[in-house]
């Protein structure tokens, strides 16, 4: 069957589909083909047109052949729903929104099993974020007089608690959504080796958590904190590198912002308009970067690492 370029299924039609909607209508030769929405809620436009929507991944397959399956449903479906989607669709590349799962079984089954049949890559949007790349490409310029990073530190935080019930649905907890977010950033300044420990912090409506991640950077050892927590009142999210030169690189994800700090002045730092939403903005470069370009989104054994991390029971 012909098509264009890049034709696109996504399954999971709810808030986070939009935003690959928006991204991938600015990405030359997609085409979104067809939905699915298995309570048939949800209609679907691309680039204000109709576009077909269906119950199952089944009936999507009886009358598409898509070269790429999205898969955007809840966190814990998604194992099952690649599943459907590797059956139905065997020649396809699948994108899952990350995690792949919500529990390391089924992520393992994800990446491992379906990823040895299939091309499987999870979404790490946060790691395409404008500053996140602005911070990479600093940090390779100045290596030199930055010298190597010797301490990290990341505050991931939703405002959850109203509406726990639904959140943990959807997302399972803040460490498991908000802490592959703080992985896959984290693995862009060093190589995340293994989790030193996991701990909840305060009630457990609170879903908050702290995260010690061992990590290597170049010769050198150094260790990752990561906080996350629902119990908040608006969303914010920061990293923090410091260097064994005693700069620190701030990067502040809700804002689309940065700044390096060097002794006792800022000496670097990036900023963004409103013309493009902070979410699209992150599709946007991932989709690019991916699906134009050509390029893996993170080698599978990183991303297989990275969820071993995530996921793996507390001690």
């Amino acid at each position: 069957m012909s098509g264009p370029p890049h034709s696109v299924l996504i399954v999971g039609l709810g808030t986070v589909s939009q935003t690959h909607l928006r991204a991938l209508e600015q990405i030359p030769g997609a085409d979104v083909a067809a939905g699915v929405d298995i309570a048939g809620d949800h209609g679907l436009t691309f680039r204000g047109h109709p576009v077909p929507v269906y119950k199952s991944v089944q009936d999507a397959s009886d009358n598409h052949d898509p070269g790429t399956v999205v898969v955007a449903t809840p966190t814990p479906t998604h194992a099952s729903v690649c599943a459907e989607v590797a059956a139905s669709f065997p020649a396809a590349r699948i994108l899952v929104e990350k995690p792949a799962a919500a529990n390391l079984a089924e992520a393992r089954f994800v990446l491992e099993d379906i990823g040895r049949r299939q091309p499987v890559e999870v979404a790490y949007h946060m790691s395409f974020s404008p500053e996140v790349v602005w911070g990479m490409q600093l940090a390779k310029e100045r290596m030199d007089e930055l010298g190597a990073p010797v301490a990290i530190q990341a505050s991931f935080t939703d405002p959850y608690q109203d509406e726990l019930e639904s959140a943990g649905a959807r997302y399972g907890s803040s460490w498991i959504d908000s802490g592959i977010n703080s992985l896959s950033i984290l693995n862009r300044f060093a190589d995340p080796v293994a989790r030193m420990s996991l701990r909840r912090i305060g009630d457990e409506a609170w879903s908050a958590f702290e995260a010690r991640i061992t990590c290597r950077a170049g010769a050198s050892e150094l260790t990752a904190l990561t906080l996350t927590s629902w119990r908040v009142t608006d969303a914010a999210k920061t990293t923090r590198v410091r260097y064994d030169s005693g700069a620190e690189l701030v990067m502040d994800h809700t804002a689309v912002a940065g700044y390096l700090v060097q002794g006792t002045r800022v000496s670097a730092i990036f900023g963004s308009d409103r013309t493009i939403p902070r979410r699209e903005r992150h599709y946007l470069a991932l989709y690019k970067w991916w699906l134009v370009d050509g390029n893996p989104i993170m080698p599978a054994e990183t991303s297989l690492r990275l969820h071993d991390i995530l996921l793996q029971p507390a001690s």
